[in-house]
């Protein structure tokens, strides 16, 4: 695709649907910065995952996309399916062991995979997001981790310089 091509493109975006192209604007933004969405933490006998964020709806969608990185390969993953998640208010840290066990939750009785997350709403008021994925299905997919449990073991859920930053224990 040549420049002119990508440029007429881009405006055409713009004009027809300005929030996808704020959305999306936001997103190569966000990439540019570079900033990590997760890292995998070894813990004895246990797993961990350290999640950034550059605001708690940011954190919360990573934490979900780090905690199905290690259960599956995400890129088999499709959007086939979604489901509503809503949590009562509780401390940012009691919030985010129970959003993994929602998802775990949805994981293990539901048979599902996400890999896309968005975060309606977050904070002391609770949460309220869009989970979407699909059915695991044998010989697409593939689990590499059982997680059994999330766990308030280090549990820590704080701002950090201009973002956001937190660490969960699984229990395997």
């Amino acid at each position: 695709m040549s420049l002119s091509q990508k440029t007429f493109f881009i405006k055409r975006l713009r004009k027809r649907n300005p929030d996808e192209f704020r959305f999306l604007s936001e997103k190569v933004v966000e990439f540019k910065k570079k900033r990590k969405r997760f890292d995998i933490l070894d813990h004895t006998a246990d797993i961990g995952l350290v999640i950034y964020g550059k605001d708690l709806k940011t954190l919360f969608e990573n934490a979900g996309v780090g905690f199905f990185h290690l259960i599956t390969d995400l890129k088999r993953v499709r959007q086939k399916e979604e489901r509503r998640i809503e949590l009562p208010g509780e401390s940012l840290e009691r919030l985010m062991v129970d959003w993994l066990n929602e998802l775990l939750y949805l994981h293990e009785v539901e048979n599902l995979l996400f890999k896309h997350f968005r975060v309606e709403k977050v904070g002391k008021n609770g949460l309220k997001a869009v989970a979407k994925g699909e059915s695991f299905q044998e010989g697409t997919h593939v689990i590499h981790t059982g997680v059994k449990s999330v766990t308030y073991h280090q549990i820590q859920v704080r701002r950090e310089g201009e973002g956001w930053r937190a660490q969960v224990i699984l229990d395997l």
